[in-house]
Formats: structure tokens, sequence, C-alpha cells
């Protein structure tokens, strides 16, 4: 128990404010002392952590000491009992709403307490672990020797045999797939290149086969007009004759079939050698169009076997890949075993001893952390209930009594 310097009330230890008067408490009682070996001594930071002789008594109802009294339930009840006996039921009621504030201060110093100390304790966790691999990492250097340890030193050993050669097989892998990539690049440049030159053949004989089938299709328009001329002079000179003085008509229709016939003539010459040309034109256009369409089919065939190469590649290196980081996973668990094999098996060896004593350090900061929490968790269960209660109970009457005040008031 400690007294306020305020109003000189008894409080428990774990509290942080008077229950009576609300003002803070003078000093937090120090935790005693932890383990055996007396390292890790740890003293309560903040007043709701403290747990003094005098809360750990047994329960018997008598006194400890002067003006102290054993922490049970029924011994809180009799000072209670006391306490307010000596107080008017208006002073009582201000002490129960006061005491809210009390209990709210109390849980909140609490909660931060318990959480810097789960923190703590998470890291002394997170530390032991790394430590422990690092044991296990110095048992390996050191080359230290002992009958517990064999059995994981010899697997440790073909973890590793299986680590260097997925490394191996790694660089081996990494190195073809980079030679088969840049031969199939190449292959696929020559292919490309072989497609472009096909392509280009077979778009320029379409090209001269249009031009060639446009001067033939003119051609033979003109031959058509032509004849159609010659048969209309002919069929005028026909009419001529019968016509008084129409032979001058008749030889200038005549000098003008004769020169429509040489046109004629000249036209088909000129239709027969284009029909020649153009079939020898769409001969040599399909034959490139056949060549480039091989050529792109050998192009799209090589582009396909490159990526289902690199794909198969890419394959083999994540392969090798997950058996190195499986090998390195596989080592770094045996080492970690090997560490707790070695804390167990403690052996005489002067380079581990600092390890040893490190690893005891965060082992009792760990067994400390625990014993704070499970303090805050039993000093939780500690506060005055009744007198909460009835804070509560007043503040919420307080508030309605207003409530309807203020309703009342505004209805007038």
């Amino acid at each position: 128990m400690r007294e306020c310097r305020h109003c000189t009330h008894q409080n428990a230890d774990h509290l942080a404010y008077c229950s009576t008067c609300g003002k803070r408490l003078a000093g937090a009682t120090l935790l005693p002392s932890l383990g055996s070996t007396g390292r890790g001594q740890m003293a309560a930071l903040s007043p709701t952590a403290a747990m003094s002789r005098t809360m750990l008594a047994t329960p018997g109802g008598g006194y400890t000491g002067p003006n102290t009294v054993a922490m049970t339930p029924g011994a809180l009840g009799r000072a209670n009992g006391v306490a307010t006996g000596s107080t008017s039921r208006l002073v009582w009621a201000g002490q129960s709403i006061g005491y809210i504030y009390v209990f709210m201060r109390g849980k909140i110093a609490a909660g931060e307490r318990r959480r810097r100390l789960g923190e703590e304790r998470d890291g002394a966790t997170t530390l032991l672990a790394g430590a422990i691999r690092d044991l296990g990492t110095t048992v390996l250097r050191e080359g230290v020797q002992h009958p517990d340890l064999t059995g994981l030193l010899e697997a440790i050993g073909r973890a590793e045999a299986r680590r260097e050669g997925a490394i191996a097989d790694l660089a081996a892998s990494e190195h073809q797939k980079t030679v088969e990539e840049s031969r199939l690049a190449e292959r696929e440049i020559g292919l490309e290149a072989q497609w472009k030159s096909a392509d280009g053949a077979s778009r320029e004989a379409d090209e001269h086969l249009r031009e060639v089938t446009a001067e033939s299709t003119a051609a033979l328009a003109r031959l058509r007009r032509v004849r159609d001329e010659r048969a209309r002079l002919e069929r005028d000179a026909a009419a001529a004759e019968n016509t008084p003085g129409g032979e001058a008509r008749i030889v200038h229709l005549k000098h003008e079939s004769e020169g429509l016939l040489a046109e004629a003539r000249a036209l088909e010459e000129q239709t027969s050698r284009l029909d020649v040309q153009l079939a020898d034109l769409r001969d040599r256009s399909a034959a490139l169009r056949a060549t480039s369409g091989a050529a792109r089919s050998t192009l799209d065939e090589a582009i396909a076997s490159r990526r289902q190469s690199a794909a198969a590649m890419a394959a083999s290196v994540a392969g090798h890949v997950r058996d190195r980081a499986t090998a390195e996973r596989e080592g770094a668990d045996l080492t970690e075993q090997l560490g707790r094999a070695a804390l167990q098996a403690r052996p005489a060896v002067s380079s581990l001893l600092s390890v040893f004593q490190r690893i005891e350090r965060l082992q009792e900061t760990i067994v400390d952390r625990n014993r704070e929490l499970a303090a805050l968790e039993r000093a939780a269960a500690a506060y005055d209930q009744p007198k909460l209660f009835t804070g509560v109970g007043l503040v919420t009457f307080l508030i309605a009594a207003g409530i309807a005040a203020l309703w009342w008031s505004l209805r007038r």
C-alpha cells in the first residue's frame, strides 16, 4: 500500500493516481530481483507495473506491517468500509465520480506499458533467434567437434554441397541461355532479311504485272475503238457509192480506213506481245509470292522456336534458382538447429562463451518481460469496481437529469 501525500489515503501499489483525491501518487515500487543468478534485475518504470511484497502476501486478513494490509478482496472491502464510513455520502459520491478519472488514467498507462513490454519482448525474441543462428555459424566457423553435433554438421555439409551444385548449374544454365538466345536471334535476323527480300521482289513483280495489265487493257480498248471506227468508215463508203459525186468522199474514207487498219495491226501485235508478257509476269509473280510465303512461314517458325526455347531456358534457370533457395533455406534451418544443439551440449570452447552469455541475457529479458506482463494482467483486476460502478451510475444520472431539466425548460 502507498499513502497519498495529499490526502493520506492508502492506495494499492499498482495505482498511478489516488482513488480519493485523484492526484498522482509519488514514486513506484520496484520489482524484486528476478532469477537465481542475480542477472536481469528489472525495475518497474510505471506505477501500473509495481508489485510490492505487500501485494504478494498470503491472504490472511492480518497486518504485514504498519498501516499495511494484505491485498485480498476481503481486506480491500474492509479497508474501503473503514474509509467510507468516516465520510459523508456526498463525499463518497464525489470520490466515486473522481475514481472514473483514476480508472481511465490507470488503464491508459497500463495499456501503454503493456504495448512497450510486448515490443521489447518481441524484439528480444527476434534477437534470440539471430543469436542462436550466430551460435551455429560460429560452431561451423571454428570447426567445433562434439558427439551431439556430428549428425547436424554432416547434414549441413550435404546442404552446402547441394547449394554449391545449384549455383554451378545456375551459372551454366544462364551461360547456355545467353548463347542460345544469341544463336536464335542471329538466325531470326537472317530469315527476316530473306523474307523481306522475297517480299520486296514479289511486290515489285506484282507492281510490274499491274502496269503491264493496265497497258494491255488500254491497247485492247484502243483496238476495239479502231475496229469500230473502220467499220463505220466502211459503212459510210458503201453509202457514198450510191450518192452522186461521192467518189471524192469514198477516196477520203478509204484513206482513213487504211490508216486505221495499219493502227489496228500495230495494236494487235502489241496486245499479242503483252499477252505473252502478262503470262510470264503472272508465273513469275506466283513463284515469288510462294517464295515470300515460304520465307514468312520459316520466319514464324523461327520466332515460335525462339520463344519456346526462351521459355524452356527461363524455366530451367528458375528451377536452379529454386534449388539454390531451397538449399540455402535448408542450410539456415540446419544452422539454427545446430545452434540450439550447441546451446544444449555447451561445448567447452572459449569462442562460444560470449554467444552463450548473450543468449542467456536475451532469455532472461524475455522471462522478465513475460513476468511484468503477467503482473500487469493481475493488477488490472485490482480496481475498486463498486466505486467505479457507483461513479458511472452517478455520472449517467446527472447527465440524464441535466437533459431532462433542459427539455423541461425548453418545453415551458
